[in-house]
């Protein structure tokens, strides 16, 4: 290990950005070394807050209290960890001996008054905070607990009520987006007390209640929320959210419907005739080859009967049992449906078994056709089949696990109507969300350089080293699937990234920039169950290989080796996080397939690099001996 003073430095970054087992590691090695070291206890303490381990957190804030008993910074988190226990009596000792250590700042004053406030100390809580206002005179958060102090004894007029309402939401807003979910809730309770008739108070807090997992106090705020707006489409999506999660799917899809009715005339009209959705057996098509590059492709058969009227939009959902998120899926796309004439919506069942029919019904009826195929024919040839019956003149493919947000479909079509002819896909801004529907960050064409509306520039440039789009931001013009066919076969972890490149290859693509769509990450996902076999490695570098073939000759040879070295750093990085998760075969079957991406010595240099790090001690030897077979 090197010097306790550069273990301890390396384990900070690793915890500044998000690395916490590598982090945890250094700690421990650290009191292995020296048991009451103070910053690795401090820093283990942090840790376990950052982890949701309060019992453990406890015990290392504790523990740095009693080696360092005069530094104000570990009486200072300790005393807010107590105060986040609702322990408020430590909570006031622990603020209390920070201010004997010297500490004298607005938070620790308005924090302490916060503690005492909750104990009933109300003078005492006032001169607190009013502490807080000296120092710092722009802490809100000072200023506004006083305000709910006033409150409690009747001193506020109905104006300052108002004032004090709006104050409590943005500082519930601010708690929450730094993830201290029990000040946030405390807020928006607050801001509802002091103007009970305001619906977006009662939405707050029902978000901030359901990201903290606590659903049924999350249905009783969304629900008055509802009571007072029943035109927010949000508080019926986050209802069928918690209603799925809870898998109460008759609750989902009552809420769903109830809103849909409310929302959209289109959906109500057609709802109110009782057409069923009928389950059709998928026809047979004749799926040819298109060969673009030194490669062969599914083909799209042409469309048939093109003198009938055609739909704007044709939207494929591709299912097969899986009925977590269907109902979200379909509901935002039924949210946007403006009748046959303007969207088609094909679900194409993949011979599964569960009775998905039975719910698609229950909430779309016949404004859906539902195709099932007669044996299971995989993923990608499933997709294929969906857009091959797709009449629309542009195709999109949304997955049952991924979902649109209000305006995708408007804002896409309104720019698409009369654009070019050389552009032949579109996409939005996209987000990513974890399994409870919760924002996990931007994707990447909306996280990097800003990206203006209309057509994108320089973007086989960018789309050729590595993927900026997923799924269901993407619009493709069904004659660009009929020129350049579907989806991939070969490689059906990552074909999605390959037919983006073949695309952009020949097109020009349309960008809206406003996040209109999201896409899941969740551990049950094919994406996260390729890096856990190692497939997605291997496929990663036969895309690169793939697009190699097709790509411009002036550009080819830039583009491909910018791939390269691109994915080989997100190979390995993907490599350790399989580590991390115990994998350590896939961990050796990403990085040898990292190492057939790209060998240049800066690329080894990079993994050798990373091996020399602690955490990757049980890979070295065997690396080693996978590249000298390699023979590098």
């Amino acid at each position: 290990m090197a010097t306790i003073s550069e273990a301890l430095k390396t384990a900070v970054e690793y915890s500044s950005t998000n690395r916490l087992n590598q982090a945890e590691k250094i700690y421990h090695r650290v009191l292995e070394v020296e048991p009451e070291q103070p910053d690795a206890l401090y820093g283990l303490g942090l840790l376990k807050l950052q982890k949701g381990e309060s019992a453990n957190a406890k015990n290392f804030l504790e523990a740095v209290v009693r080696v360092q008993p005069n530094a104000f910074r570990n009486w200072f988190v300790l005393g807010n960890y107590y105060q986040s226990q609702s322990e408020f009596p430590l909570a006031v000792d622990a603020y209390e001996k920070a201010l004997t250590a010297g500490c004298n700042t607005a938070p620790l004053h308005n924090n302490l008054g916060y503690a005492l406030q909750n104990l009933g100390e109300l003078d005492k809580a006032i001169a607190s905070y009013q502490k807080a206002l000296e120092i710092q005179p722009s802490c809100t958060e000072a200023y506004v607990n006083v305000g709910n102090i006033l409150h409690a004894q009747d001193q506020l007029s109905e104006g300052m009520k108002f004032h004090y309402a709006q104050l409590n939401q943005q500082l519930g807003l601010e708690r929450q987006q730094k993830g201290d979910f029990n000040n946030a809730i405390a807020y928006y309770q607050q801001a509802i007390v002091l103007q009970p008739d305001n619906w977006e108070f009662c939405y707050s807090l029902g978000v901030a209640l359901q990201e903290q997992q606590k659903y049924v106090e999350a249905v009783v705020s969304y629900n008055q929320a509802l009571k007072l707006n029943s035109e927010n489409w949000d508080i019926y999506n986050r209802l069928g959210q918690i209603y799925q999660v809870q898998n109460n799917l008759t609750e989902a899809i009552s809420i769903y419907r109830q809103g849909l009715n409310k929302l959209n005339p289109h959906y109500a009209a057609w709802i109110s005739n009782h057409q069923n959705c009928t389950i059709q057996t998928t026809p047979s098509i004749t799926q040819g080859k298109v060969k673009v590059g030194a490669y062969e492709f599914p083909a799209i058969p042409p469309l048939t009967e093109p003198e009938k009227p055609r739909p704007f939009w044709t939207v494929v959902i591709p299912i097969y049992k899986r009925n977590d998120y269907i109902l979200e899926c379909l509901a935002n796309v039924l949210l946007q449906w403006q009748g046959q004439a303007d969207m088609e919506i094909l679900v194409i069942d993949n011979a599964g078994t569960s009775p998905l029919h039975e719910l698609i019904d229950s909430l779309a009826g016949g404004i859906v056709d539902y195709y099932r195929n007669s044996e299971n024919i995989g993923s990608t040839n499933n997709m294929n089949v969906g857009i091959s019956l797709s009449r629309g003149e542009w195709v999109h493919v949304l997955h049952d696990d991924d979902s649109v947000c209000p305006g995708f479909y408007a804002h896409l079509q309104e720019s698409l109507h009369n654009c070019p002819d050389s552009v032949g896909a579109a996409c939005t801004g996209f987000e990513y969300v974890n399994e409870n529907g919760k924002s996990a960050c931007l994707g990447e064409i909306s996280s990097g350089s800003p990206q203006n509306k209309g057509i994108l520039q320089n973007w086989l440039s960018r789309i050729g080293v590595c993927g900026l789009v997923m799924t269901p931001s993407l619009v493709i013009r069904r004659t660009t699937h009929e020129r350049l066919g579907g989806y991939s076969c070969e490689i059906p972890n990552i074909n999605d990234w390959e037919l983006h490149k073949r695309i952009a290859a020949f097109y020009d693509w349309w960008h809206e920039p406003e996040i209109l769509a999201r896409f899941r990450v969740h551990s049950h996902s094919e994406t996260s169950e390729s890096w856990n076999t190692g497939k997605m490695a291997i496929q990663v570098n036969q895309a690169i290989e793939i697009s190699h073939s097709y790509l411009p000759v002036d550009k080819r040879e830039e583009i491909t080796a910018k791939a390269r070295i691109n994915n080989f750093n997100y190979c390995l990085r993907n490599a350790f996080i399989a580590l991390n998760n115990g994998n350590l075969q896939a961990t050796l079957t990403i990085i040898e397939s990292a190492l057939k991406i790209d060998r240049t010595p800066e690329s080894i240099a990079t993994l050798f690099n990373r091996l020399a790090q602690d955490d990757a001690s049980s890979l070295r030897e065997v690396v080693a001996s996978r590249i000298i077979a390699l023979d590098i």
